[in-house]
């Protein structure tokens, strides 16, 4: 891995923040789960082939990055702290699960879709600019919103097609090319996806705000970005993150909204919106887990959409990608046994169990702090045990 830069990173905002760097098939380590500061400065100096190669580790979204174990620290939480039942056995065989399964995340998701979309225009990766790569994020996440990937991916299209026949921009869809579209031509363009019209609104005056207030350049605080017109938690705490490489919150969808209600891993009574599930969840995740949690969970949530068509989401993919290569009988298979196990915990967790092959290599033998389990652990409905506060 190269290190961009040996001086260490400025802090310019606080907020909690984390990372996973997986190395293939090599343990994930506690020193690299707690990432430095993000000097937004510096990270804006960075040229399009440093910028790519940071923000990916960054990220975390590496090759092999599921089926890479977890050093079992990174799971390590205080005593007092409720935790789900097996939580980090059962956590461990959902990482070696998801690394057997595709789903559209993985393709079309939020830090996919500008490259993918890209791609589908004859523009490479390296000839995208970090500064249209973080807007291309920001747009992408802001038409996601209440919209399947597949239709998000074909609405940024239209976008980056008519940028390139009709306006001429060679590189595509970038912030002086869109604030060229009149509002109905953009609402026509992005027709297919939820609330569109209103969208289309949200996101021209989005990026009118940028070239007035923020040099061209998407916002790089939560508050920030918060401000812009359409832009909700989830949104802003995703494009922070895979825009400018900043963990402050998990991102809460409604996939991970309905997996943690659906296991109990947050309290469904004191939850009504994403964001109050955002807060329950920040208080017992490692923070380790806070990058990846949102692809781990959107992954699994997106198969038990049975409504999904598999061809939409195959399109983006490139006729040279390994992944066209796929047993989808096989997939067709672990698909169905996720739908039938999925929606209970407890039922989710003996599924794990039985399958050998989720065993990951090292034993979870995570400790908590100086407590013995009968000290901690109590009985709930279902089954499902938690721990509990001092």
């Amino acid at each position: 891995m190269a290190i961009l830069r040996k001086r260490p990173l400025v802090k310019t905002e606080t907020g909690p923040e984390s990372e996973l760097l997986p190395e293939k098939r090599t343990k994930i380590k506690q020193e690299e789960v707690v990432p430095q500061p993000v000097d937004i400065d510096w990270v804006k100096s960075l040229p399009n082939k440093q910028y790519f190669e940071w923000i990916v580790v960054r990220n975390g979204n590496v090759p092999n990055r599921w089926a890479t174990p977890l050093d079992p620290s990174i799971l390590v939480t205080p005593a007092s702290t409720k935790v789900p039942y097996k939580f980090q056995e059962t956590y461990a065989r959902m990482r070696v699960l998801r690394s057997k399964i595709l789903a559209p995340v993985d393709i079309i998701g939020g830090s996919s879709i500008p490259v993918t979309v890209a791609s589908k225009c004859g523009i490479s990766k390296e000839q995208i600019s970090p500064r249209d790569y973080r807007l291309q994020v920001l747009l992408g996440v802001m038409l996601s919103s209440q919209t399947k990937d597949e239709v998000t991916a074909m609405a940024m299209l239209n976008i980056m097609r008519y940028c390139i026949d009709e306006l001429h921009s060679e590189e595509g869809m970038t912030l002086e090319a869109v604030l060229q579209i009149n509002e109905t031509k953009l609402d026509e363009l992005i027709h297919s996806v939820g609330f569109h019209t209103r969208k289309a609104k949200y996101i021209l005056s989005t990026c009118k705000i940028l070239q007035d207030q923020f040099s061209s350049d998407v916002p790089a605080t939560i508050n920030e970005l918060l401000g812009l017109p359409g832009v909700g938690p989830k949104m802003a705490y995703l494009t922070l993150q895979k825009a400018w490489g900043k963990i402050e919150g998990i991102c809460v969808d409604v996939h991970v909204d309905r997996l943690t209600k659906l296991w109990k891993w947050v309290d469904a009574q004191k939850c009504k919106t994403p964001d109050q599930t955002r807060t329950q969840l920040q208080n017992w995740l490692p923070k380790g887990l806070w990058t990846e949690i949102n692809g781990l969970l959107v992954g699994f949530g997106q198969i038990i959409t049975k409504s999904r068509n598999l061809g939409d989401m195959l399109q983006f993919l490139p006729p040279d990608d390994p992944r066209s290569s796929l047993d989808w009988d096989l997939q067709s298979q672990l698909y169905k046994e996720i739908q039938q196990n999925i929606m209970s915990y407890p039922k989710w967790v003996k599924y794990l169990e039985g399958k050998r092959e989720l065993n990951v290599e090292a034993e979870i033998n995570v400790k908590h702090e100086e407590k013995t389990v009968e000290e901690t652990m109590v009985k709930l409905e279902n089954d499902i045990s938690v721990k509990v506060e001092d």
